[in-house]
């Protein structure tokens, strides 16, 4: 039996990537899906949601750091869903970026305040100093809670980007912030 694959927009270059053949763009959070799957791919955070309004297998994508990625590429593998080749030459792309992400140079010398789990992840990843009285880095999406003054604002779902440009671009986004302190 073929296994049916319904990913979110979001996650549709993953699965083009590690070479998912049977697989439909859906909505799964805010629509009850007409077809059966096998299988949904979402973002992480939204199972309960989603299991709501379809009852199906779900696994959550994390993909806040380069390592939540290749943690959940490496698990779509062990589903035996995609191609096993297809999914060691998007493990070693995103390697690659990352590799190359954490050779740039920027100004470690500030401490910051990450007002988010998702941003604490990315911060720590890149070894910047953490502090209570560090300058708050703000997620785009909590923006509008604090004061624009005296804060860094990260970019984080750019959705013209596609999943490892959208990691890159959080890591790249934060380095430029930090040197342009």
């Amino acid at each position: 039996m073929k296994l049916k694959v319904g990913v979110t927009k979001m996650y549709k270059d993953v699965a083009e990537n590690i070479g998912i053949k049977n697989y439909s763009v859906v909505d799964p959070y805010n629509t009850k899906l007409k077809d059966k799957y096998s299988l949904l791919i979402i973002s992480k955070g939204y199972k309960n949601r989603v299991k709501k309004l379809n009852p199906f297998p779900i696994f959550e994508i994390s993909s806040a750091t380069f390592d939540d990625l290749i943690d959940s590429v490496m698990e779509l593998g062990k589903l035996n869903i995609g191609s096993p080749r297809k999914i060691e030459k998007y493990l070693l792309d995103i390697e690659e970026k990352k590799r190359h992400v954490k050779s740039l140079k920027f100004n470690r010398d500030v401490e910051v305040n990450p007002v988010s789990e998702f941003v604490k992840k990315v911060v720590l990843d890149l070894g910047i100093p953490i502090s209570e009285n560090g300058i708050p880095v703000v997620p785009d999406y909590m923006v509008d809670r604090f004061r624009k003054k005296d804060i860094l604002i990260l970019k984080t779902h750019r959705y013209d980007l596609n999943t490892l440009e959208r990691v890159e671009d959080r890591y790249l986004s934060l380095i430029n912030l930090l040197n342009s302190l």
